[in-house]
């Protein structure tokens, strides 16, 4: 395979990958649920974690991928279907404006008009494999629903469940790394190596759930573009006026909880030109 550049804890460097087999040192561990919001990174996560980690990954038995989590209880107990649970996050800048994308298809999310519309009106979100029965949402604003689900995500961690938040940022980034951190959260007696090569997929990946897919998520014509994982990108398309309407909307007790405190200072640091021309501009 090469020499091929790699992430590790101390920065990239290059080493000569290893056989695939090398990196499934554990094969047949139980089942990870994977949650997070459309459009997170979660057909990303599973791809990685089954092909590198050797885990089946879980979306939707039992409750959606994408619905805020419910109360499951037994008596008194908070229950959590059994599974540990790894949740997926985008910033909210690049994950509301990819949002926006999707909603122009009519699927799971209602279009809403230009962005500034988009940002500031109610917010419906409806599963997209279940027809003609079909759970749906409504949110007070894309923001808001990003707040929700991980506030409870979030909430459901504080209850002691085994609840595991990863930035897809940094999955993208440094996969090794990431995979190291999710085999110490599963309890693995021997982590994965962060000198491991691991390859990000070279196209997009396809949607999928627990009811109508293949055996992984195959991929669609779309490149894998690993830009979209930029916050200064996602900044320079939506423009500092829209991202102010976002960051307005979230909450900071949220941003910690997917790892991102200080993220507002981020933001800041990251608007570039672009933004700052785009929100002189006006709304799109």
């Amino acid at each position: 395979m090469g020499e091929q550049p790699m992430f590790s804890m101390g920065g990239m460097r290059t080493m000569k990958a290893p056989p695939l087999r090398a990196a499934l040192t554990q094969p047949g561990d139980a089942a990870v649920r994977v949650m997070g919001v459309p459009r997170s990174g979660t057909n990303l996560a599973k791809y990685l974690l089954e092909r590198y980690l050797g885990v089946p990954v879980v979306f939707d038995q039992g409750f959606w991928k994408h619905g805020v989590f419910p109360a499951l209880m037994n008596g008194r107990d908070i229950e959590h279907g059994d599974l540990p649970i790894i949740v997926m996050s985008k910033d909210p800048v690049s994950q509301i404006l990819s949002w926006y994308r999707l909603a122009r298809n009519n699927t799971i999310f209602k279009p809403n008009g230009n962005l500034g519309s988009f940002l500031s009106k109610p917010f419906e979100v409806r599963q997209d494999f279940t027809e003609p029965k079909r759970m749906e949402y409504r949110f007070q604003s894309p923001a808001d629903y990003w707040n929700q689900f991980y506030f409870a995500m979030d909430a459901l961690r504080r209850t002691g469940a085994p609840v595991h938040f990863v930035c897809y940022e940094q999955l993208v980034s440094e996969p090794a790394f990431s995979l190291h951190v999710i085999s110490h959260f599963l309890g693995r007696s021997s982590p994965f190596d962060v000198r491991c090569s691991v390859d990000i997929p070279r196209h997009a990946l396809g949607a999928s759930n627990d009811i109508e897919r293949a055996a992984t998520p195959t991929p669609d014509q779309t490149p894998f573009d690993s830009a979209r994982a930029e916050l200064a990108s996602a900044l320079a398309r939506i423009g500092w006026r829209n991202a102010s309407t976002i960051l307005r909307a979230v909450d900071d007790d949220v941003l910690g909880a997917t790892g991102r405190p200080g993220f507002r200072k981020t933001c800041r640091q990251a608007a570039g030109a672009k933004a700052m021309l785009r929100s002189l501009v006006g709304f799109w």
